[in-house]
């Protein structure tokens, strides 16, 4: 559970996780004869006695927590008599029946996208594990990394109102409530025949001329035509400025029908519209009619919802995408089954049936044993072991899944010749082109608290592969496996992936849904003991916790030779996900200690006491992890009567139960000019 949070106390806000907007909770006393604003018309992705997930008809918020609604996907509270309405617990994975409530126009929107071709039933599938699995602060939003096209900054958790009376009317906006494209037509202006003729040239070069004719020039109108076809209009635009002679042929009101058309279709600028592409209609009028009410100055309603349609368009696509990989893949992670145990921080048991696995070493997410929300991080993995190749003498290729979760992209599965792990068939493929006589030595991986971001491998011969994934994102940290080598040319890949199950019950653990994202990955050597024997692996190959390999870092690892980490509390059990920082502030050499004039360590009430620190120099600041806390301690370096800091000692305190945020008190011990010693 989040800190200081209670949730029976303090129900907070839900948001829809498509647009990012509240789900309203309107207090009437009386249900209304007319329909409710959008904004209030509630769905709920759905799932009942624990295993049948489904689409429910459009209700309202009976409270924050609780939707009402039919659980018929085909009625709505107005037509639904009483009797037919129930109660949906939303981000309370262990009611009977729970979910994830959305807009009703945003479920319309998605169903636009996808062209209504998925069943409904699969879509709830899709949603529900994809939102299952996706941290949700506070119950209250889901986070997918990003601001949700803006609406995130008028989102209020524990807010008396759910709607700020200043959000911007865009956000409060019907996105279905767009004009009919036959009116989008009828308000298209005529075509400006001065805006249309060729702009004037200041030059005569007959290089840009001669490029035309060695190109374009030798292309039959219909060619040219379809070569634009693949442009935007704005690139359009761009190319008619290079060459007087294009401008002259590529004249919009003469362009084909194909090419406006072209410019609806899916990730193109008017595709937030969805228009039937098989109808018959002048799209060039549809263009021009949509573009100026985008762009009128005075602000309509239909400018409104366009523009609203238009943001929640962009956030959908990944979502959609998910959905229609999840229509055609197995649910089943690739790879041996196998479990994994953490018994002491480095000390890992790993099992497949009867038989035990040395590993050499494994990252995880932040794992979470939450099973009624995800409050951050990931939830408690299903893990799976794939045999590759320690050496491919021809070399080869291997094959990386990615799937984008809102933002971000995760690495969803690995797999190389015969070996594979995690899933594959999501949204994205990218191969590594192994070179002749490769010798795996490394994999370097880029982690956050939600799983595994980016990968790559590297080789002997100081050959390193492209990364794959995102690596620049915040709250990233990067760690390197040691790749074990064998007799038998083998070793194995341990990876675990989310699980998308709200209860640990046997039988729904073999109906467990859909995950899209590795969340743990290690390496183990090819040798294996029976489970029970009297030497356990971990108890023989303990991880060496005083190298730097050991961990993963928050900051660029550290490059010095034979560095050793010490006074780290080993018998300190938790989350495996332990990144460290990298706070060189000394310099080579220790040459920046003579500049530096204080330090700042800026402090949080969450789960993590220490955000970062800040060292300010004479000539330049340096700054280690997050810095932007507004609670910070201050250390000057050289006080005003000679002082110097001899000892910081810090120590975080159980929450006090009536606030329930925890403390971060630091000591500091300053040595004054006579010996002498003040805390």
């Amino acid at each position: 559970m989040d800190p200081g949070l209670d949730d029976d106390l303090f129900p907070a806000n839900k948001y829809c996780p498509l647009c990012g907007v509240v789900l309203l909770c309107e207090e009437l006393e009386d249900d209304p004869e007319t329909r409710r604003p959008w904004y209030a018309e509630v769905r709920g992705v759905a799932k009942e006695n624990f295993s049948d997930i489904f689409m429910t008809g459009v209700g309202f918020m009976s409270a924050r927590e609780t939707l009402c609604a039919p659980l018929d996907e085909e009625l709505d509270y107005l037509t639904a008599d009483e009797e037919a309405l129930y109660d949906v617990d939303l981000l309370q994975a262990e009611s009977e029946r729970h979910g994830f409530g959305l807009h009703d126009s945003c479920w319309m929107l998605l169903q636009d996208r996808l062209w209504h071709t998925i069943d409904s039933d699969k879509i709830a599938h899709s949603l529900y594990n994809q939102f299952y699995c996706t941290p949700c602060p506070y119950r209250s939003s889901l986070s997918f990394g990003h601001d949700y096209g803006g609406a995130k900054r008028w989102q209020r958790a524990l807010d008396d109102m759910g709607m700020p009376e200043d959000m911007p009317p865009l956000l409060q906006t019907d996105p279905y409530a767009i004009p009919l494209l036959e009116k989008l037509e009828e308000n298209a202006p005529d075509v400006d025949g001065r805006r249309e003729s060729p702009p004037a040239y200041n030059t005569t070069s007959t290089d840009i001329n001669t490029g035309y004719r060695n190109s374009f020039g030798r292309l039959s109108s219909e060619l040219l035509y379809e070569v634009v076809s693949y442009l935007s209009v704005p690139e359009l635009l761009d190319l008619r400025c290079t060459s007087q002679e294009l401008s002259q042929r590529l004249v919009f009101s003469s362009l084909p029908q194909s090419f406006w058309k072209s410019q609806f279709a899916r990730g193109s600028s008017m595709d937030f519209l969805f228009p039937d592409l098989e109808q018959s209609r002048d799209w060039f009028r549809l263009y021009r009619g949509t573009l100026s009410i985008l762009q009128a100055k005075d602000q309509s309603p239909e400018q409104l919802s366009l523009l609203n349609r238009k943001r929640i368009r962009e956030l959908l696509e990944p979502i959609a995408s998910v959905v229609e990989a999840d229509s055609g893949r197995s649910k089943e992670p690739r790879g041996r089954r196998a479990n994994c145990m953490e018994l002491r921080p480095g000390q890992w048991f790993v099992s497949e049936g009867l038989n035990q696995w040395r590993a050499e070493n494994i990252y995880t997410g932040y794992l979470t044993l939450e099973t009624e929300y995800l409050p951050h991080g990931c939830h408690v993995p299903r893990y799976r072991i794939g045999a590759f190749p320690q050496s491919m003498p021809r070399g080869g290729e291997m094959k990386i899944s990615t799937v984008q979760l809102g933002a971000r992209v995760f690495i969803s599965g690995i797999s190389l010749q015969e070996g594979a792990v995690g899933y594959g068939g999501l949204t994205g493929l990218v191969t590594i082109k192994v070179p002749p006589r490769a010798t795996f030595n490394q994999i370097e991986v880029a982690f956050c608290p939600e799983g595994l971001r980016g990968i790559r491998f590297h080789f002997g011969g100081n050959t390193t592969s492209d990364w794959v994934g995102d690596t620049l994102d915040k709250d990233m940290s990067y760690g390197v496996l040691r790749i074990p080598h064998s007799p038998c040319g083998k070793y194995h890949i341990f990876a675990g992936t989310d699980v998308s199950t709200s209860s640990t019950t046997t039988e729904s653990m073999t109906n467990a849904c859909k995950a899209h994202k590795i969340t743990a990955i290690g390496t183990i050597h090819n040798e294996s003991r029976e489970e029970r024997s009297s030497k356990p692996f971990w108890l023989d190959y303990p991880l060496d916790l005083t190298l730097p390999d050991s961990y993963l870092w928050q900051s660029e690892r550290p490059s010095y030779d034979n560095l050793r980490i010490y006074q780290f509390p080993t018998e300190n059990l938790g989350t495996p996900y332990r990144p460290l920082m990298n706070i060189d502030f000394g310099g080579p050499n220790g040459e920046w200690l003579d500049s530096l004039l204080s330090m700042e360590v800026h402090v949080s009430s969450e789960f993590s006491p220490i955000l970062g620190m800040t060292f300010n120099y004479s000539d330049k600041t340096l700054r280690f992890g997050e810095c932007t806390s507004d609670k910070k301690l201050t250390f000057s370096i050289d006080g005003s009567g000679g002082e110097r800091i001899t000892d910081v000692v810090g120590s975080h305190h159980k929450p006090e139960p009536r606030n329930g945020v925890p403390a971060l008190r630091s000591i500091r011990r300053l040595r004054q000019p006579n010996g002498g010693l003040s805390k």
